[in-house]
């Protein structure tokens, strides 16, 4: 577990598993700028039972309040032509957002990628009109790159989003 001051983060457990199941596809929980497909529970207990949803290429933390209460997740995976993870963050109790726990919880994370795997970069994408993951990885260390052009298909249509990177020796003092 990796405690911060008002989060922790920690692999989930085989008792997670029917409750983060729910969460993660209950379509009403990811809001206007999340566009996560619907997944199998026999291909989600698939993927706990082999790797534990953390391994050297993907992995997802489960993001907790001090009393072990779940308040969302954060994954991270490879990019195949990058020396690094994309990550990405869904807090799924909307009384704990803008609070600062989902900052707290990403630096917390960043830490751990870096201290952990041999990787230069972390990068986050989010929706343009999506300013609460804006100011999040901002807040978190992450520099915006640019536009990607009509890289995601959402509500029915391509959109653009953002690219925001953070580098090892940016992170690390």
């Amino acid at each position: 577990m990796i405690r911060g001051e008002r989060t922790a983060l920690r692999a989930v457990r085989e008792t997670d598993l029917p409750a983060l199941y729910l969460l993660i596809n209950d379509l009403s929980l990811q809001g206007d700028h999340l566009a996560l497909p619907l997944r199998s529970e026999p291909s989600f207990r698939k993927e706990f039972g082999e790797t534990g949803f953390l391994d050297a290429r993907r992995g997802r933390f489960l993001v907790t309040d001090l009393e072990d209460r779940t308040l969302g997740t954060i994954v991270y995976f490879s990019v195949n032509y990058m020396d690094g993870f994309e990550i990405g963050y869904h807090l799924f109790d909307a009384a704990a957002r803008n609070r600062g726990l989902m900052g707290e919880a990403v630096r917390l994370a960043v830490r751990y990628l870096f201290a952990n795997h041999k990787i230069n970069r972390l990068q986050v994408v989010t929706a343009l009109d999506n300013e609460a993951s804006k100011r999040l990885a901002l807040s978190c260390g992450f520099r915006l790159e640019g536009t990607l052009r009509g890289n995601v298909f959402h509500h029915g249509h391509n959109s653009d989003s953002l690219l925001y990177s953070l580098l090892r020796d940016e992170a690390m003092p």
